[in-house]
C-alpha cells in the first residue's frame, strides 16, 4: 500500500515521503496512529498545507530552543538525594532533572526529551542531553549529591 508519511519513522523515512508498506502493517498501526494516510491526490495537497504549518512551528521551536541554550550554557543542576557511601536510594531519572530545573531556573523542560542512556544509581557528576528541538542539543551539567543530615 502507498501512502504519505505525516511523521517522520525510523527505517521509513522521513515527513513528506511516499512509502510502500504491507497492507497490515499500514492499517493497523501507521494509518490509526496518524503517522501516515494513504497516497491520493486530495491527502497529498493536504499534507503540503500541514508541511508548511509544520515548517512555520518548527522554526519557533528552534528559536525557543536556542534561547533555552543560551540560557542553561555551562549552568549546573544540583539534585540531592538520600544516599549511603556512594550510592543513592533508588535512582534519579530523567523527571528528577526536569524538577530541578523547574526549581533552579523556572524552566519548563519536556521531560521525554532528556536523554539518559541508563538511570542515574551513583552520587557524581553527569552531563546529559536535553534536546528540545532536533537541530539544538543542549549538554546539561547535573550533579547528584547526598542531603545533610541534620
Amino acid at each position: 500500500m502507498n501512502l504519505i508519511l505525516l511523521e517522520p519513522i525510523d527505517k521509513l523515512g522521513e515527513a513528506g515521503e511516499i512509502i510502500k508498506v504491507k497492507d497490515g502493517y499500514a492499517r493497523n498501526y501507521l494509518i490509526p496512529q496518524g503517522y501516515a494516510l494513504v497516497a491520493t491526490k486530495a491527502n497529498q495537497a493536504e499534507l503540503n498545507a500541514r508541511l508548511m504549518q509544520r515548517a512555520k512551528e518548527l522554526a519557533e521551536r528552534k528559536g525557543d530552543a536556542e534561547r533555552l541554550k543560551e540560557l542553561l550554557f555551562e549552568k549546573t543542576v544540583e539534585i540531592k538525594v538520600n544516599a549511603g557511601e556512594e550510592r543513592i536510594y533508588g535512582s534519579v531519572g530523567n523527571r528528577d532533572i526536569a524538577e530541578a530545573l523547574k526549581e533552579s531556573f523556572d524552566v519548563a523542560v519536556d521531560r521525554r526529551k532528556i536523554i539518559l542512556p541508563h538511570a542515574i544509581k551513583t552520587l557524581g557528576e553527569y552531563t546529559v542531553v536535553y534536546k528540545p528541538h532536533p537541530e539544538v542539543p543542549i549538554d546539561l551539567n547535573v550533579v547528584i549529591s547526598a542531603l545533610e543530615e541534620v
